[in-house]
């Protein structure tokens, strides 16, 4: 048998890594809100910006004026502009962006020859308008004065700065009222976009590769301007005189013209995609979730330093890639996931060890490779009213009470080691797997425990009793808690030492997997419906059909009911079987009605289900659906002894009555409350249990039985039913003894729909005959 315990070991840390993942995503996603980690992006951007290195376009030349000159008292200035603006027009300049905001008057003279510079210039010219926030913070496009700026176009600037001073994003275009002003960038670029749209500014172009002049050199006499012939230019002031100025990554603060210079080349060599940290956190969480499942350690933290190392270097990548990567949080995510996993390796680690008393933990033995690799038998010794006497002495003699133990323990078994579980659990391996000699070993052991221990100076009474796990198995962790398992199940004073259940892996990972099973079971049609009839006896007319629930798995064929069905209870989901049954049974009568049968139909209820009135609703609705009579349902009550409240039972079964159903008794006169419901609850109908019916034939007292129930049925005015009629011999007798109607194997064993039509057809021919 091929042993499946490490695959789903596997899983279990597999779901331990996944769910670690999920938590570093979470922590990462709260980081992005408030925006925490923006300056490590900026701190990898900075980066790339000083290694990645590309030569600009030369086409955007840069003029940078010393003085101010938009000075209102200085018109000089506007005229020496002019004059400038004269030149560059006669050596041929496509374009020129005047990034001087005019916002006061100066002389008359000095504005009109400044205007008709920019009007009469050949190319384009153009006048810049600043976006700057007011008084109240809200953003404002400021305006150059009329006497300068009338007739000329006008381009705006949005230069924001960060808390760190550096312009990451720069807009296409500025709101103006109800149109849209082009911002410098877009302009140069021949670039069109929204006001809402924005793009990354890259800064990996050589600040040496973009034309730089003088404003005072270019208006010398002997100035050549021939070289500026077919480029754009944009004039603006050597260093902003703005309050704000931004900063050049590796460069310090420079004029704002610049930065547009730098946008401009940008949209020109093609504006890098911008990957925000949401998006790159989910590709992380993406990729570490795909590591998960790796179960080579090596191979897994391989892949994890892989993911790692192109999340560090996403913001050198990114340029050649043509993207702006948002890498903050994604690296969030690894450095959490890395802490997780620290963690986890440094508990485990810490949990080989008991602090107390220093001995290896059951974390130690599961990780033995020699206890493994040989396969002792594993024994876990259970300490009884351990919690007790922790209680009762001080901390500092806890570690000595199970010191004072495990001294004990190894007096006999001197060669093993002792490992320490949780609480009141201690385990050791032996190398004998014979089951005699264990017991007689392990009994001696009980005998040692009979003299108390002496903790401090107090004398504490040891109770201990056993569990043994002897399987095959290699998997030192199974066998454990089946050491375990069988430990729990033991008492001092009947069974004080328990071997563990050798049944196969298979067998109990279907048994622990079985409440889930049921629920894909119930949506895969694998349980359904069997019908056994229920007929006169005198005269063998099948007056009825009880609706039993089966179960054929694909795997283990059919599976016992009242194990699936406790199983259901178990885990709460016998309201769930209830509906499956009732709605199938209901539909199965009027399925019978169409074929001309008018069968009423019989459908058990568990008891534990009368403790809430949803069990009403339930078939109420369930009537409302499938359209059958209720008159020709039979509600069948299973253990009425586990009925706890009869009272409400009774309300409960008086309602599901007033639907119009019929309430029958199942298993009469088994359990001690079956009198007492019999007298409390509205019952028209009582079913005698097979534990009586199946011996009458031998036994004259469950003749008695039985035919005193017939009695009592007949002085109750109530229907009585024998089931599990298992021959002829049984169904005489009770034919004799005036029994009205029964059903068995000696009738019918549960048959399907289909024959349940071929029954009804063969008993009207040839009644009471055995269909099986």
């Amino acid at each position: 048998m091929v042993d499946q315990t490490p695959t789903s070991k596997d899983r279990v840390k597999w779901l331990e890594r996944v769910r670690q993942v999920a938590w570093s995503g979470l922590i990462a996603l709260a980081l992005v809100i408030p925006a925490f980690l923006d300056p490590v992006d900026q701190i990898g951007w900075l980066v790339e910006a000083n290694i990645v290195s590309q030569p600009a376009s030369g086409e955007i030349v840069f003029v940078g004026a010393d003085e101010d000159l938009a000075d209102p008292q200085n018109p000089v200035a506007r005229e020496r502009l002019a004059n400038l603006l004269d030149r560059l027009d006669n050596a041929g300049v496509e374009e020129v962006y005047v990034n001087i905001l005019y916002d006061k008057d100066s002389s008359a003279e000095a504005d009109e020859t400044l205007n008709s510079a920019l009007r009469d210039f050949s190319g384009r010219a153009y006048l810049v308008r600043f976006l700057e926030k007011s008084l109240n913070g809200e953003p404002v496009l400021r305006e150059n004065q009329p006497r300068i700026a009338n007739g000329v176009p006008e381009v705006a600037l949005d230069a924001f700065r960060n808390y760190l001073g550096y312009v990451w994003y720069m807009p296409f275009a500025v709101a103006d009222g109800d149109k849209d002003v082009a911002t410098i960038p877009a302009s140069i670029a021949g670039v069109t976009g929204d006001s809402n749209e924005i793009f990354a500014v890259e800064y990996s172009y050589d600040l040496a590769s973009i034309p730089t002049y003088r404003f005072s050199d270019l208006l010398k006499p002997n100035a050549n301007l021939d070289a500026l012939s077919g480029k754009r230019v944009l004039i603006g002031q050597s260093i902003s005189l703005r309050r704000e100025a931004p900063s050049l990554p590796g460069q310090g603060t420079v004029s704002d013209s610049m930065i547009a210079i730098y946008a401009a080349e940008t949209l020109m060599s093609g504006h890098p995609r911008y990957i925000s940290g949401l998006l790159m956190l989910l590709a992380t969480l993406a990729f570490l979730l795909l590591a998960c499942p790796i179960r080579n350690r090596i191979l897994r933290s391989a892949a994890i330093g892989a993911i790692t190392v192109t999340v560090l270097l996403a913001p050198l990548i990114g340029p050649q890639l043509g993207l702006r990567i948002s890498f903050a949080y994604g690296l969030a995510a690894i450095v959490s996931y890395g802490f997780f996993r620290a963690r986890t390796k440094w508990v485990r680690d810490l949990l080989l060890v008991d602090p107390e008393t220093d001995l290896p933990t059951f974390a130690a033995l599961e990780a033995d490779k020699d206890v493994a690799n040989h396969v002792p038998a594993v024994i876990v010794a259970r300490i009884h009213r351990f919690e007790e006497v922790r209680r009762t002495l001080p901390a500092e003699l806890h570690g000595d009470y199970l010191l004072a133990i495990t001294a004990r323990l190894k007096a006999a078994t001197q060669d093993a080691t002792i490992y320490l579980g949780p609480g009141h659990l201690i385990s050791w391996t032996m190398k004998e797997k014979d089951p005699a000699l264990l017991r007689e070993h392990l009994e001696g052991l009980r005998a040692l425990f009979a003299s108390p221990l002496t903790v401090g100076a107090e004398q504490v009474d040891v109770g201990i009793t056993f569990g043994i796990d002897i399987t095959p198995s290699p998997n030192v962790g199974r066998r454990l808690a089946g050491a375990i398992a069988a430990a729990e199940k033991t008492n001092e004073t009947f069974e004080p030492i328990c071997i563990a259940d050798m049944a196969s892996q298979e067998d109990l990972i279907w048994n622990i997997s079985l409440q889930a099973r049921i629920d894909a079971a119930l949506d895969n049609g694998e349980i359904y419906l069997a019908f056994q009839p229920k007929v006169m006896v005198q005269t063998g007319e099948m007056i009825g059909a009880e609706a039993l629930v089966r179960w054929k798995d694909p795997v283990k064929g059919h599976i016992p009911p009242d194990y699936f069905i406790r199983q259901c209870e178990i885990a709460g989901r016998m309201s769930q079987l209830t509906k499956f049954v009732l709605g199938a049974a209901c539909k199965a009568g009027k399925d019978f009605e169409d074929a001309g049968l008018h069968l009423p139909i019989a459908v058990n209820i568990s008891a534990t289900l009368l403790h809430e009135r949803s069990i009403v609703s339930m078939v109420s609705r369930v009537l409302e659906e499938t359209g059958f009579d209720p008159r020709r349902l039979t509600l069948e009550i299973t253990e009425t002894y586990r009925i706890s409240n009869l009272d409400l039972a009774a309300e409960i079964l008086g309602e599901l009555k007033a639907l119009g159903t019929k309430i029958s008794m199942d298993d009469f006169g088994v359990g001690a409350a079956s009198l007492e419901a019999l007298l409390k609850l509205p019952f028209s109908e009582l079913k005698i249990d097979r534990m009586f019916i199946a011996p009458m034939t031998n036994d004259p007292k469950a003749l008695g039985i039985v035919k005193s129930v017939l009695q009592l049925g007949r002085d109750l005015r109530i229907i009585v039913v024998a089931e599990g009629v298992e021959d002829t011999g049984t169904l005489t007798l009770l034919r004799d003894s005036g029994c009205v109607v029964a059903q068995g194997f000696a009738i019918s064993r549960p048959i399907t729909f289909d024959r349940i039509i071929e029954y009804h057809r063969h008993s009207q021919d040839e009644p009471l005959r055995d269909m099986v």
